[in-house]
């Protein structure tokens, strides 16, 4: 089963050069796993930020099916350089009027791995004031001493308040590690545990890593 849409670009005209014509062959939009593929029954929720008190969405705030991001993004009008048959892009990531996601059901959950990079604390520090006074997503665990945390250390119960000053800090508090984890007691720790988002940068969920 082919689950990728092909649509050709109008004419891009450079007003520089004054070159009419110049167009880009036909894109193939690749998509990607969401939720929906294994819950297609899922329902949708208004997003959060409608009635927020201290956020107001613009209009073009909320990101349409649309709006793509090119795989390669230069492209170069010669004969030097033919352009390929085709261009992959991909749907912009950023918030959508609607959601499939109850906050108050949501219980998420954050672990640095592997490697350290300058920021670290900064992005708990703001992934957590997020979720909690935009999405009013209030149960939010960190997890200790990277994966091998899930099944071998105690929750930090994460806010607002407990986090306010992490970004002054260096490495990460939630402390990180390398290798030596057993993947089938994470899975069974995030099933036991009740965890419906996870956060880290190696999947799509919230995983963070320096390196």
């Amino acid at each position: 089963m082919d689950d990728t849409k092909t649509t050709t670009t109008p004419g891009i005209e450079s007003q520089q050069n004054h070159h009419p014509n110049l167009s880009l062959p036909s894109i193939t939009l690749q998509t990607l796993p969401h939720v929906t593929d294994y819950f297609p029954d899922l329902p949708t929720h208004t997003n959060p930020l409608d009635h927020n008190p201290f956020y107001h969405p613009f209009d073009g705030f909320y990101i349409s099916l649309s709006e793509v991001v090119l795989r390669q993004i230069l492209c170069y009008f010669s004969s030097i350089f033919p352009i390929s048959g085709h261009h992959q892009a991909y749907h912009r990531a950023s918030p959508r009027k609607k959601i499939f996601f109850d906050p108050a059901q949501v219980h998420a959950v954050i672990v640095t791995c592997g490697g350290l990079c300058p920021g670290m604390n900064t992005v708990i520090r703001q992934l957590v004031v997020g979720q909690w006074e935009l999405y009013g997503v209030h149960h939010i665990s960190g997890v200790l001493s990277g994966y091998r945390g899930f099944y071998s250390s105690e929750l930090v119960q994460l806010n607002p308040k407990l986090v306010h000053n992490w970004h002054r800090q260096g490495g990460t508090v939630l402390q990180t590690s390398r290798g030596g984890f057993d993947l089938g007691k994470i899975v069974d720790a995030i099933e036991a545990r009740g965890f419906n988002q996870v956060i880290s940068s190696e999947f799509s969920s919230y995983f963070l890593k320096g390196d």
